[in-house]
């Protein structure tokens, strides 16, 4: 065989070679990682939950949102949580255009933006969800220059597991790598890319350890396939709070020596959990078939030992069964190991006692004459900052903490938030910042509740019953209207309240 066939021949597998590349590179003619992002300008306002029928001042903040199939883009929910606007721009400081929030979950922090003009994607390149990542997987973190320009940071994943989330009480699987990421303008929400896909996205970044949390891709696809369906109210979840059986004495003392597993702390009621039998005091063995050890974990086939919450939240979707074996202890040194099934499900809002997020752009209230009524929740507690757990009424925090252990038919927690002068709430200043207990002799669990018993004021009265060692509030019931349209003209407020809409 001579030479310049076997030349020929290694000609043509190179151009072959080269026509197949051209053929996937041709539908998106730019490969540059920039073609996969566009920038994001997000004017946010959130609600006054002191003064709720105001909005505290507008701020902005700016990221990239990541191309995904569809013509949607990908950022983190804080990035647009209670947005008034959202702005998108090609990286070359090209076309611009506006975008509206399609889905958002800000428990697991992700949200869809949808472009309202689609010729704003035209030559970008949709990213793929990558899933292999693994712990010691290289990636490169995505930002741009002020040209557009992509900047690529190396970064080296150095765990992977369950861990905290913004939002309070939620904790879902994430990526940490190992990264020093540059400060640029523009990157409050990043990509991180892996051979070209979509790794995950930078939650947050400590210039300290050199560190980032990293939402996975795995967690992405999900929420992704969750938020498609109707009626979504987020990722599944047991609807349980447990806490670790290390040692051997909790197990002798539940007669539970030899089992491994963990300590059910609170069921909520009406959940999941809690219609398939479970109890506070219940020793969980296994979830999903998978053994869970004394601190919560399970060994998953790709990524060692996670938290078994990750067995719903990842593994499952609301609506899908979950067998779990449980040991229940007889008080007496002795049990008997059982099993049930659950039904998972979303997030339940109308559980919560006191609220970790504010559902919607607006806090409800309400007046009466000169008192101002809202519903206990945790952005009403925020409100006296990073430490509001040290700031704010004690009273309050502590509901807060403890609402679990609040009997069943609580329902929300409706406080006296503040007073405005009026001749009927002279004095009554030391009152404010506490619990509702009834009105008019009746039980108050909600706004609703207030509304409903000030229809029936006693003897012309209305009689204000608070929590603590102080005497009832009384109003007098025929000049309270008065009273609060004085009020409402001098203050500026609104006359229908978010909540009597």
């Amino acid at each position: 065989m001579s030479r310049s066939f076997l030349f020929c021949c290694l000609q043509l597998a190179v151009l072959l070679t080269a026509r197949h590349a051209s053929c996937h590179e041709s539908a998106y003619p730019s490969l540059s990682p920039s073609a996969s992002v566009l920038r994001v300008t997000a004017t946010i306002q959130y609600p006054d939950a002191l003064r709720p029928w105001l909005k505290k001042q507008p701020f902005t903040r700016e990221g990239l949102g990541t191309l995904l199939e569809g013509g949607r883009l990908l950022v983190t929910a804080d990035m647009v949580a209670h947005a008034t606007m959202i702005e998108l721009q090609k990286p070359e400081d090209g076309p611009k255009g506006s975008a509206v929030v399609e889905a958002i979950d800000e428990e697991c922090n992700l949200a869809i933006l949808k472009p309202a003009d689609g010729t704003l994607l035209e030559g970008t390149r949709p990213l793929a969800l990558d899933t292999s990542v693994r712990s010691g997987s290289r990636c490169e973190i995505l930002q741009l220059e002020q040209n557009g320009a992509p900047a690529m940071t190396p970064a080296t994943v150095t765990t992977v597991a369950v861990m905290p989330y913004p939002s309070d009480n939620a904790a879902y699987l994430t990526y940490r790598v190992a990264t020093s990421i540059p400060q640029r303008e523009g990157s409050f929400v990043i990509p991180a890319l892996h051979q070209g896909k979509l790794a995950g996205l930078v939650m947050r970044y400590d210039s300290k350890t050199q560190s980032a949390d990293i939402i996975p891709a795995p967690l992405i696809a999900r929420f992704l396939k969750e938020s498609s369906k109707p009626g979504y109210t987020g990722l599944a979840r047991a609807g349980l709070i447990w806490e670790e059986a290390r040692g051997t004495t909790l197990r002798a003392w539940l007669g539970a020596t030899g089992h491994s597993g963990v300590y059910v702390t609170w069921v909520e009621p009406g959940g999941p959990a809690d219609k398939a039998g479970l109890k506070k005091g219940d020793l969980l063995l296994t979830a999903a078939g998978k053994p869970i050890d004394s601190t919560g974990n399970y060994l998953d086939p790709v990524h060692g030992k996670t938290t078994f919450s990750n067995l719903a939240s990842l593994e499952s979707s609301p609506g899908d069964a979950m067998k779990i074996t449980y040991f229940r202890s007889s008080g007496e040194g002795i049990g008997k190991t059982n099993s049930t099934v659950l039904c998972l499900e979303g997030h339940r809002q109308a559980s919560e006692i006191s609220p970790s997020l504010l559902h919607g752009n607006s806090l409800p209230y309400l007046f009466l004459g000169g008192l101002l009524f809202e519903e206990l929740s945790r952005p009403y507690l925020r409100e006296w900052g990073n430490d509001w757990r040290r700031e704010a009424p004690l009273n309050l925090v502590y509901l807060d903490a403890f609402q679990h252990e609040l009997p069943q038919n609580q329902g929300r927690l409706v406080i006296l938030s503040s007073l405005f002068p009026s001749a009927q709430t002279v004095g009554f200043e030391d009152l404010v910042k506490r619990v509702v207990l009834s009105i008019n002799g009746r039980d108050i669990h909600s706004l609703a509740d207030v509304t409903e018993a000030a229809k029936h004021p006693e003897n012309g009265f209305q009689k204000i019953i608070l929590e603590g060692s102080v005497g009832p509030i009384f109003l007098e019931a025929a000049t309270l209207a008065t009273e609060e349209e004085a009020i409402r003209a001098e203050y500026g407020i609104p006359r229908a309240a978010p909540s009597q809409k």
